[in-house]
């Protein structure tokens, strides 16, 4: 009986010190808790950044802008004197509006003067066959050589009786040669400007309907 409870009780103690290694006991301290040991470090995940693209910036090319190119050394268009000549050395002609009839004569010296519709600023001339009158002048006349002048004459000197004048078209020049001693004399027609005739040292007069110049 004794043997028999020896061994029981060494049982008994043996299984107590297993039971103690597991469980926690009644009088008070609480085992540790167990550690947990992870194996597998934790993955690493690497997130990349795609390089910021750079949109190219646009240009915008405007159009040049060039000038246009005028040519300067365009000839002046010169008229043709044979259309214009009457009896040899005398020339006519008209300007396009027809409200002035000239005339360059070269004979022992070189003549040029209008008939026309002068403005009321010309200056009041000597009456023809009456000296002593002021009245509106009804030629202006330049005699190569010296300064243009208006006049009143007696006869249309610079009219043409033959025929009919030919119309001098605007920008087109007449250019009619001294002859001997005589300077030549060239005219024009300028639309705003009108009646221009000039002799080769400068005198000259230009009139229109509005305005006139005298050298």
């Amino acid at each position: 009986m004794t043997r028999v409870r020896i061994y029981a009780g060494a049982a008994c103690g043996l299984a107590a010190v297993l039971l103690s290694g597991c469980s926690t006991q009644s009088s008070g301290n609480a085992a540790a808790p167990l550690a947990t040991v992870d194996t597998d470090p934790p993955s690493v995940i690497r997130t990349t950044t795609p390089p910021a693209t750079t949109t190219p910036a646009q240009t915008t090319t405007l159009p040049s802008t060039t000038l246009p190119t005028t040519n300067s050394t365009t000839t002046p268009a010169v008229a043709d004197p044979a259309r214009y000549e009457g009896l040899s050395g005398f020339y006519y002609f008209t300007s396009p509006t027809g409200k002035f009839e000239c005339a360059v004569f070269i004979t022992d010296a070189s003549v040029a003067g209008c008939h026309g519709e002068f403005p009321p600023t010309a200056p009041r001339v000597e009456g023809s066959g009456a000296p002593d009158s002021r009245v509106a002048p009804n030629t202006i006349e330049l005699t190569a050589g010296t300064a243009a002048r208006f006049l009143s004459s007696g006869d249309p000197r610079f009219h043409r009786f033959d025929a009919i004048a030919t119309p001098l078209p605007y920008g087109e020049t007449l250019s009619i040669p001294g002859s001997g001693t005589s300077n030549g004399i060239t005219c024009r027609v300028d639309e705003l400007a009108g009646v221009s005739c000039t002799d080769q040292v400068g005198h000259g007069f230009t009139v229109s309907d509005t305005a006139f110049e005298l050298k």
